[in-house]
């Protein structure tokens, strides 16, 4: 039987040991001054022989309730943990061993040597030093499983050496596996590779953000179409060696929509390749994509959209899921030295930023070594342009406009913007300044309406707004313009809007309306 007891020294918990190893936990019952089968959970945290802590500043940490008997029989002080070790650690037995010189004697076996480097660390933190002992440094032909029980059983007067072991011991510090870091000394700086200088890196993720009818499809068959002839990219003079593409994607058909639209470009359709997906869905997840990678050698990869690859059980919005999925391909994408370039649509987020207008999770640009988006040119019709929106790895390229143009081979370049993402946003949510042309129509219905007369009198406002064919904002901002009085007379059916010139004086047309009856004065007289 071992006692748990307090730091007042009274037993509070029995330990029950049977001859086949087996335990039975007794804890005191305060009701009945009687100790009840069952392991107690609701006192802190007990170590065997802890009153032991008080009284030394040099303490042996074992394995067992036997092996501290075993050194108490020889003056020593020591304590274990309750469940050998199995173990855990708790926070309040840093209070144990605060300001204390430890020695952990370890078992010859695995757990044991397992559970003392794991208790080291542990009392690195709150112990004055540590030391692990090693009985094999003392005991030839220590067999396996052997304690300090076992040790002393055989050598029963050699305490001396245990003691002399664990003075001559060095002081334990945690060894950190070296091979888990990556040391800057040790690693050779390379340069940035690039598919499209500044704008798509090899080797790298790529973000194409747009909204609908701005020409991505077209942009990135541009891209397929000119590394796979190794043609120069706009901007570029020097031609490289045609590359394989694959091109994904999930909105258009391949033979009515992306092979029609490529052929116009010249591309050389040898090199251009489409994972199917008639038989088999592609998601970024997939082991496919590096058996892609490994098959084809491609230089570029599409995907388009991304949200279409991501996976059902992805959701874009939130980071914790996208994160590990794009940090997987971006892995691949360099180990295989392939551009991926992801496309995306914008959200409908006005208020927005560039860098913060693509769905979904801010990790999916912030994965991304490069962003461009595309947007209409403000300034010329059917114009758009490329903007670089964010690089990494080098200076953001120039703004770039194009048109399409299947007759002239896809793209036309109309050369570079200094406009950049965020003047584009900037232009489209800026309020019209310009007056409407229906605005203009209804304005002059209503001064037809006028005619000699300083007032007209509205009985139904749909019934001007049908005769003006307008909305009734519209009818509304008319009157603005026109900056006229108005002001309603009557209850229910019988009431009466009138609306006045500007030089009219209201008080003076109230006047005269108590002389003059307003009978006939309605819309439907004018009409």
């Amino acid at each position: 039987m071992y006692d748990y007891t307090d730091e007042n020294g009274n037993a509070v918990v029995k330990k029950l040991r049977y001859p086949n190893k087996a335990f039975c936990w007794l804890h005191f019952n305060p009701e009945t001054k009687q100790f009840d089968k069952g392991r107690p959970t609701n006192i802190k945290p007990l170590l065997y022989n802890s009153f032991d802590c008080k009284a030394s500043d040099w303490l042996y940490i074992v394995e067992g309730e036997k092996d501290v008997d075993t050194l108490k029989r020889y003056n020593k002080k020591a304590v274990s943990f309750p469940d050998g070790c199995r173990s855990k650690w708790y926070s309040e037995y840093a209070e144990y061993f605060r300001g204390k010189t430890v020695a952990v004697i370890q078992d010859n076996d695995i757990p044991g040597k397992e559970f003392a480097a794991r208790i080291a660390a542990k009392l690195y933190e709150c112990a004055d030093s540590v030391r692990i002992i090693d009985l094999t440094q003392i005991w030839d032909n220590m067999p396996e499983k052997a304690d300090i029980t076992d040790y002393l059983n055989s050598h029963p007067d050699n305490m001396d050496a245990v003691s002399q072991l664990a003075n001559d011991t060095a002081v334990w510090t945690p060894v950190f596996d070296k091979g888990k870091y990556i040391c800057l000394s040790e690693v050779t700086s390379e340069k940035t590779e690039w598919l499209w200088y500044p704008y798509i890196p090899s080797g790298k993720i790529t973000l194409l953000t747009a909204d609908p009818g701005t020409g991505k499809t077209f942009f990135s068959l541009y891209l397929a179409a000119q590394v796979s002839t190794g043609r120069a990219f706009f901007g570029e003079q020097l031609y490289r060696t045609p590359g394989t593409v694959v091109y994904q994607t999930a909105e258009d058909g391949i033979s009515d929509t992306i092979k029609p639209r490529l052929t116009p470009m010249q591309p050389d359709f040898d090199n251009i390749y489409v994972f199917d997906e008639s038989k088999e869905s592609l998601t970024l997840s997939d082991e496919k994509i590096e058996k892609i990678m490994q098959d084809l050698h491609p230089k570029l990869m599409i995907f388009d959209p991304l949200q279409a690859y991501l996976g059902a059980e992805v959701d874009m919005h939130r980071a914790n899921e996208v994160r590990p999925v794009l940090s997987r391909i971006a892995q691949l994408a360099e180990k295989h030295k392939c551009a991926v370039v992801f496309i995306m649509h914008n959200n409908k987020g006005m208020q927005n930023t560039a860098l913060y207008r693509a769905l979904g999770s801010i990790d999916i640009p912030a994965v991304a070594r490069s962003m461009l988006m595309l947007g209409k040119d403000p300034d010329i019709e059917n114009g758009i342009i490329l903007c670089h929106e964010k690089s990494s790895l080098a200076r953001n390229g120039r703004s770039i406009m194009f048109e399409i143009d299947p007759e002239r081979h896809g793209i036309v370049w109309n050369g570079f913007s200094e406009l950049t993402a965020d003047d584009i946003l900037t232009v489209r949510r800026r309020p019209h300044t310009r007056q409407s042309e229906k605005k203009d129509c209804v304005t002059e219905h209503l001064l037809e309406l006028f005619g000699n007369d300083d007032y007209i009198a509205i009985s139904k406002i749909d019934e001007l707004c049908e005769y003006c064919e307008c909305s009734k904002p519209t009818l509304y901002k008319a009157r603005e313009e026109l900056k006229l009085k108005f002001f309603s007379a009557g209850y229910g059916k019988d009431k009466v809007t009138y609306w006045l010139l500007p030089e009219t004086d209201i008080q003076e047309f109230k006047r005269r309306l108590n002389i003059y009856s307003t009978e006939n004065n309605t819309i439907s007289d004018y009409l």
